[in-house]
């Protein structure tokens, strides 16, 4: 049966709970991962010989610090992601999805590109709010020294480069403060909306070819359904497969473009070209599918546990 569901609101504590302690495991894998190449390179490495002990040390201080950091940053992100949701949802209309049994076999673009750039948007305008207040203090000692300045020039990049820090930031930081606060949430809001527009384009027309995503859903109420669990070879492929691999072509091209731009000689063998789109497009294949699949399997340990993502349909 094909019905047009949209997704109403994202009841706030499922969501959070799921999504930091989904990040807290990645983490704590992640920080597995590192200890393990570490300590690998630090013994077949006589040149690391010498720092095997801070390196050591540091892929163990990295299982605690790792999973810690990433349980209070995605508690904080996913909340006001889910309570951003919510609010716009409630004005603007929340993302609609066709679906046929329990598989996506479309997502409406304008509605997701605008709600999720929009909470991007959001999030990034607080990261700016309190970037701002920690880092105007800063600004006049940056405008006195101009060692200091260099490096932060350095730090930061090209973007920063854009405005001189020590005439624009060293008196009172209003050009960084507006750059914070206006530029930075703009940017990201712009990319958002492009990014997102792709990412249903590639999934409404590329992956749905081959396989869709499937979301086991158990009805809660007339209008709330959870996520009780995610089969993870439909979640993760689609996504991977098809959006994320488009991706990796689309940035591999972009990488060629730029290269042919600045008369890189490199660039202009067709076969070369090809290979690296090729190879660009399946690095992020198996790069993001082992992501996701991993994302599916941890969710699926979880739900049964504290319980799974409840949404409310409309």
């Amino acid at each position: 049966m094909t019905s047009i569901k949209e997704i109403k609101s994202i009841e706030i504590i499922s969501f959070t709970i799921t999504a930091s302690l989904t990040a807290t495991i990645l983490s704590f894998i992640y920080a597995l991962i590192v200890l393990v190449v570490s300590g690998l390179l630090t013994f077949s490495l006589p040149q690391l010989a010498n720092f095997k002990a801070i390196i050591v040390g540091s892929g163990l201080a990295s299982i605690i610090i790792f999973p810690i950091s990433a349980y209070f940053l995605i508690l904080a992100v996913g909340f006001f992601s889910a309570l951003i949701y919510n609010l716009l949802s409630h004005r603007l209309g929340g993302v609609k999805l066709k679906m046929e049994n329990n598989e996506i076999t479309k997502i409406h673009i304008m509605p997701f590109s605008l709600t999720i750039a929009s909470i991007e948007g959001i999030l990034a305008l607080i990261i700016g709010l309190f970037s701002a207040a920690a880092i105007i203090p800063l600004t006049a000692i940056i405008g006195e020294f101009q060692t200091i300045a260099y490096i932060f020039n350095v730090i930061i990049g090209i973007i920063i480069k854009i405005i001189p820090i020590s005439a624009a930031f060293g008196v009172d930081g209003y050009s960084l403060t507006l750059f914070l606060v206006i530029g930075f949430p703009i940017i990201i809001f712009i990319i958002g909306i492009i990014s997102n527009v792709l990412f249903a384009i590639f999934y409404n027309y590329i992956a749905t070819r081959f396989i869709k995503i499937q979301l086991d859903l158990t009805k809660i109420s007339e209008t709330t359904q959870e996520i009780r669990s995610l089969p993870v070879v439909p979640s993760a492929a689609p996504t991977a497969a098809a959006v994320f691999g488009a991706f990796g072509v689309l940035m591999g091209f972009i990488s060629l473009l730029s290269l042919a731009v600045t008369g890189n000689p490199g660039v202009g063998n067709i076969v070369n070209d090809i290979t690296v789109l090729v190879l660009n497009g399946i690095s992020y294949f198996i790069g993001y599918f082992l992501i996701f699949a991993l994302i599916s399997v941890i969710y699926n340990f979880l739900a049964p546990k504290i319980g799974g993502i409840k949404l409310n349909f409309e």
